[in-house]
C-alpha cells in the first residue's frame, strides 16, 4: 500500500514539473511575440519560475503560475517583465517600462 502512495506521489510531482515546464515555454514564445510587436528584445532566456498562486475571482477559481523574464528597451537598459498563465488557459504580459507599464492579454 505504502509503495502505490509513493508512486502516485512521483507521478504527480512529474506531471507537475513537466506542466511547469509546458508553461516555460509557452511564457517564452507569448513574451518574444509580444516584445518584438513594441520593439523590444526579450534577453536570453531570461524566462524563470517566479510563483504560483491560487486566484478566485466572482465567475471561477483557478491556479496562476507567474513567469518572470527581462528585455532591453534599447540593447543596453533592463527591464523586468511578466508572463501570468492561468490555467487552464490564457495570458497576461506585463511589461515594466519607463512610460508605464504595459499590459497584454492573449488567449490561447
Amino acid at each position: 500500500m505504502i509503495e502505490l502512495f509513493i508512486f502516485l506521489l512521483a507521478t504527480g510531482a512529474v506531471v507537475a514539473w513537466w506542466q511547469l515546464m509546458q508553461g516555460r515555454h509557452k511564457a517564452r514564445v507569448a513574451a518574444k511575440q509580444v516584445c518584438s510587436n513594441h520593439g523590444l528584445q526579450l534577453l536570453d532566456d531570461t524566462v524563470s519560475l517566479g510563483s504560483i498562486t491560487w486566484s478566485r475571482t466572482d465567475a471561477n477559481a483557478r491556479i496562476l503560475v507567474n513567469y518572470g523574464f527581462e528585455f532591453a528597451t534599447n540593447g543596453a537598459v533592463r527591464r523586468h517583465g511578466t508572463a501570468s498563465l492561468g490555467f487552464p488557459r490564457g495570458f497576461t504580459i506585463t511589461l515594466e517600462l519607463e512610460e508605464g507599464r504595459l499590459i497584454e492579454k492573449i488567449q490561447g
